[in-house]
């Protein structure tokens, strides 16, 4: 309640002394995904009993579409990056004296940038577009209120779940690209090139340091949690079907731009 009133009066501040402009919707909507944002979390707290059972289960599911479902799709992508990357690598660096930065290469191009926000691109748009068109769906079939009818929470079971899902399938999911790209990568190019396995591995685990595994993981849970609240955020906007195509849009748009946007920012933050 308190929440839900400091919310109204944000929004009537806004609205009284800001003219109706881009900012202004700007501003109102991040207003907006705030205080859903609160609410999920604070769902939480009511975890417990036959709702922790609903949970898991969910989370489940979640793992299981999100993660497992797109272990083929990744695996290809994966592969013709890294056994690019590393083609390239091995036949250009050699020629200009620098054969020891073919670890840091691949360390800065696959393990920094690429293996997290390829990651969060097809988690994004198998999963988060799902996602938002799912519960736009519930939401016009009456699945909502008939929960809120029954006293149930529906942050705790259709929002929180989805994100924990989000969270651990993201964060398996990179930690398979770098390993598939890498080593699967070099595999391939060893059919065109000529290197050997000890020295390639030698030359990556020389490069790579703690500071790459932990921006990393942060990039992944990130992402892992941007991605599904963001969804679910705009999977409770339609007001009718026509509207659900629009949202759904506006979910992919906006979670990709959040993604990018704060990969350049834990990018700078770690490494400047």
């Amino acid at each position: 309640m308190i929440g839900s009133y400091v919310q109204r009066s944000v929004n009537h501040f806004v609205q009284k002394y800001f003219s109706n402009t881009w900012l202004t919707r700007a501003l109102l909507g991040v207003s907006d995904f705030f205080w859903f944002s609160q609410q999920v979390f604070r769902s939480s707290l009511q975890l417990r009993g036959k709702h922790f059972d609903t949970f898991v289960r969910v989370v489940i599911n979640q793992v299981r579409f999100t993660g497992a479902q797109a272990l083929p799709m990744l695996s290809v992508i994966a592969l013709s990056i890294g056994a690019t990357t590393i083609i390239e690598a091995i036949t250009f660096l050699p020629k200009l004296g620098q054969d020891n930065f073919i670890g840091n290469l691949l360390r800065l191009v696959i393990i920094r940038e690429i293996g997290p926000l390829i990651t969060a691109i097809i988690v994004l748009a198998r999963s988060g577009s799902a996602i938002t068109a799912e519960l736009s769906t519930q939401k016009m079939h009456r699945e909502i209120d008939a929960m809120e009818m029954m006293g149930i929470n529906p942050y705790l079971i259709m929002v929180l779940p989805r994100l924990f899902g989000g969270v651990i399938s993201v964060v398996l999911l990179i930690i398979y690209f770098d390993v598939i790209a890498i080593i699967g990568g070099y595999l391939i190019s060893s059919f065109f090139t000529a290197f050997p396995f000890s020295t390639f591995v030698d030359y990556i685990a020389r490069s790579i340091t703690m500071t790459d595994l932990v921006s990393t993981l942060a990039k992944s849970v990130v992402s892992g949690m941007v991605i599904p609240l963001t969804c679910t955020y705009f999977g409770f906007k339609p007001e009718s079907l026509f509207q659900i195509p629009i949202f759904v849009s506006r979910a992919v748009i906006r979670s990709l731009f959040a993604v990018f946007i704060l990969n350049a920012f834990l990018s700078v933050l770690f490494y400047l």
